[in-house]
Parts: C-alpha cells; sequence; structure tokens
C-alpha cells in the first residue's frame, strides 16, 4: 500500500476548476491515469490550492463561469502572485471574442470549447504541458551557465 502511495505523490499535479461536477468528472477520468487530480468547484477553492501548491502544479484547467469567484479572478490572482509559470488551459461552452481577447491578456496557454472530446483534450492539454516544461528546462539552463 505504501508502494502505491508513493507512485502516486510522484505524479504530477493537475488543477480541474469548474462548478460543475460532471466537467470535472470528464476531465478526472481523461488525465487521472498520468496525473494527480486536484479538484474545485469554484475559483476561491483554486486559489487556495494555487497558493499552498505553488509551481507543484503541472496544468490548471480552468473554467471562466462560476459562482463565488470566477476564472478571471483566478488568473488576476496568478498574475499578482507571480504563479505565471503554471499554464492555463481555459474550458468554457462559453466561446465569445471579448473572453478569448481577455484569456489573451493573461496569457492563457489554451482555450478548449465544451462538451469535451476527449482525444483533442489530451492532446492540447499534454502539448500545453510539454511546452511549458521544455520552457522550464531552457531557463533552468540559461540560468545555470
Amino acid at each position: 500500500m505504501k508502494k502505491r502511495e508513493k507512485q502516486q505523490t510522484q505524479r504530477p499535479k493537475m488543477l480541474i476548476v469548474d462548478d460543475k461536477a460532471v466537467n470535472r468528472y470528464v476531465l478526472r477520468s481523461i488525465f487521472e491515469e498520468e496525473y494527480e487530480i486536484v479538484e474545485c468547484q469554484d475559483g476561491r477553492g483554486a486559489i487556495e490550492v494555487l497558493g499552498e501548491e505553488r509551481d507543484g502544479v503541472a496544468a490548471v484547467l480552468l473554467d471562466i463561469v462560476m459562482p463565488v469567484c470566477d476564472g478571471f479572478a483566478v488568473l488576476k490572482y496568478m498574475k499578482e502572485t507571480a504563479l505565471c509559470t503554471v499554464p492555463v488551459i481555459f474550458i468554457s461552452s462559453n466561446v465569445d471574442d471579448q473572453n478569448i481577447q481577455r484569456a489573451r491578456d493573461y496569457d492563457v496557454a489554451d482555450y478548449i470549447q465544451k462538451p469535451f472530446q476527449e482525444n483533442v483534450v489530451r492532446r492540447r492539454v499534454q502539448r500545453v504541458i510539454d511546452l511549458y516544461q521544455n520552457r522550464k528546462g531552457s531557463d533552468a539552463y540559461m540560468q545555470a551557465e
């Protein structure tokens, strides 16, 4: 049992933030074999997790429209606390030019529309994570020189 627990803690964490349990379930089922999944139903919970975990999160899948605290409030918090190294992928059915532009202003890595298509979500999220990890690696290499 301890060996299994140890294996789980070695997996990178993914934060899934959506007020709808069904959306969190679908995303968790896509990624739970490769990532330790942390779920929140609103932005306030996401801010708490990000405050505790800092750079321990490989990616944030973030809904825009949520009660209590929306996705843009989470992005504002991340920008103010220098958590910009954590890639954020917006997940929303609310795809309009204004939200897309606001997301770009916060350097959101990608924007995935609901309903989810598993193969598209998996491929796009993994691509973003790989890009951010490669960027971190090259930044560390440059600092070492």
